[in-house]
């Protein structure tokens, strides 16, 4: 087993050295210069990062760039990896770390340039946008989908799979609560992208006038279920 390795955040000031060269795989920030702005992560946990840099070189290699199947083949790893808690989870500075300093390479290779914004986002966002940061998506979707008392994985490879559910479950508001995030994945995941696209849009639109946050999961499966039903 490998030693655990303390992790880091990136602070606030430090971002200002992320370039678009740097964003495109143009340039790389000068190691000395980017030290200065990292920083211990509060209460300093560790995580197995010696495995999880396997993992990602491994998949890097595997895939082809740009290849959407990554997401499936890593998020497993970067959540038992980093086995963090929700708390130091909602950290930014702990994602923009690892993307900027520790895995720039696997967040090029997964996302393609198409502005320097877009990009950015894939380096430097984070906190409340699910969908955002390249490596905190992975974790966040994998900490709301696997088994925690089983610790598998088999909801969270079925996600991945199918972009469409990634899309459309995942970047909208209700993913943020647990027990609706695994209702509409249970309901939808064997559907095609059409039935997902209608019957997310219908969740979202009828979470109007529900309180989102009194619905247990099966009372929110009951409530997709139904609207799966009506679309197809």
């Amino acid at each position: 087993m490998t030693e655990p390795n303390t992790l880091y955040r990136l602070t606030e000031d430090g971002r200002r050295l992320v370039s678009d060269p740097f964003l495109k795989g143009d340039a790389e920030i000068d190691p000395d210069k980017l030290a200065k702005f990292i920083e211990p992560m509060p209460g300093e946990p560790t995580a197995d990062l010696e495995t999880l840099d396997s993992a990602v070189n491994r998949v890097v290699s595997n895939h082809s760039r740009y290849d959407t199947a990554m997401d499936g083949a890593l998020a497993s790893d970067v959540h038992r990896r980093l086995n963090v808690s929700r708390r130091v989870a909602g950290d930014p500075g702990l994602w923009h770390w690892l993307a900027v300093e520790r895995y720039p390479h696997f967040v090029r290779h997964r996302w393609k340039y198409r502005s320097e914004t877009a990009m950015r986002e894939k380096f430097l966002g984070a906190g409340s946008d699910l969908y955002s940061n390249a490596i905190h998506r992975l974790w966040w979707i994998a900490e709301l989908t696997h088994d925690e008392s089983t610790q598998d994985y088999g909801l969270t490879e079925k996600v991945f799979a199918n972009q469409t559910i990634v899309n459309k479950v995942f970047d909208r508001w209700f993913a943020r609560y647990e027990p609706a995030a695994v209702a509409v994945v249970r309901a939808v995941t064997d559907e095609d992208s059409t039935v997902v696209d209608k019957a997310t849009s219908q969740f979202n639109h009828t979470l109007s006038s529900v309180q989102l946050e009194g619905l247990n999961e099966s009372e929110a499966e009951k409530i997709i279920r139904g609207i799966v039903k009506d679309v197809k």
